[in-house]
């Protein structure tokens, strides 16, 4: 173990496996640590930061959602959504990534699924969600009927 492992593994409260998932993590680092509390280190551990990856993966599917139907919205705004159309809006207005999406953060047995919606999110979100799943380092299970 080198003295960085070791010096994080103390910090994190953790293994020096564990570290290796963080290095799946693919969004900035700054705006995950954004999203701890500072400076009295409440959630500064292991499972905390996970928890921080995955509600900045939150953030970047509720603006994709909020994105998405702004865009259904534009076109309705010229014309009648055709029923494609108007089934999409109609199933991505009752999305929240807050409530649909779960997470058990555990060091290495850490895993994140979809409590509801997931298969909305694969039929209308594909790129969102490979976007979440990418830059998360885990997959969501669930959601794939």
């Amino acid at each position: 173990m080198t003295g960085t492992q070791s010096l994080l593994c103390e910090m994190l409260s953790c293994g020096t496996l564990d570290l290796e998932l963080l290095d799946r993590v693919g969004y900035d680092w700054d705006e995950v640590l954004g999203r701890l509390d500072w400076p009295d280190g409440e959630g500064f551990n292991f499972n905390g930061l996970l928890r921080a990856v995955v509600d900045v993966g939150i953030i970047h599917l509720r603006r994709a959602v909020y994105d998405r139907l702004s865009e259904l919205e534009g076109i309705e705004n010229s014309r009648e959504l055709n029923d494609e159309e108007a089934e999409e809006a109609e199933a991505l207005y009752h999305l929240d990534p807050d409530q649909d999406i779960e997470g058990f953060f555990n060091c290495l047995d850490t895993h994140v699924w979809f409590r509801q919606n997931g298969p909305v999110y694969r039929r209308y979100l594909s790129s969102a969600l490979d976007s979440f799943e990418d830059n998360v380092g885990f997959f969501l299970t669930g959601g794939e009927d």
